[in-house]
């Protein structure tokens, strides 16, 4: 949306935030979801830009409630974004790695990181202690 690219721009940041975080709260029971609308008019929208949009691109409420159902029916989703368009919904998968060492950085570098975060955590040794 070149009129207001901050928006756009949160909307990537939340789904890398559901991507990144899905895995980790699934660990204690939690599922993080993002449910992707297309337009659906809101008390957001303009007056002036409902009366212009065509009916044929307005997805109604009736699908973000599928897409809730869809989350609802099945707890082992998180992760997972789905995007909205009309009465349809359409689960997205990531982009997948370009190749084989930023997959591992993306997937397995966590341990490394778990070492260097507990080794910080410990108290530091002073000469003379």
């Amino acid at each position: 949306m070149p009129q207001c690219p901050q928006y756009t721009a949160s909307k990537y940041g939340v789904l890398g935030l559901v991507r990144a975080s899905g895995s980790v709260f699934v660990k204690e029971g939690i599922t993080v979801n993002a449910i992707c609308p297309a337009f659906i008019p809101t008390n957001l929208c303009p007056p002036e830009v409902l009366k212009r949009w065509p009916k044929e691109h307005i997805t109604p409420l009736s699908t973000v409630n599928k897409a809730i159902d869809a989350f609802l029916a099945d707890d082992t989703l998180t992760g997972q974004a789905v995007e909205l368009s009309q009465d349809n919904i359409y689960f997205r998968e990531q982009v997948d790695y370009p190749n084989e060492s930023q997959r591992w950085i993306g997937m397995e570098s966590h341990e490394i990181w778990n070492q260097g975060y507990a080794i910080g955590k410990q108290p530091v040794k002073r000469i003379g202690d």
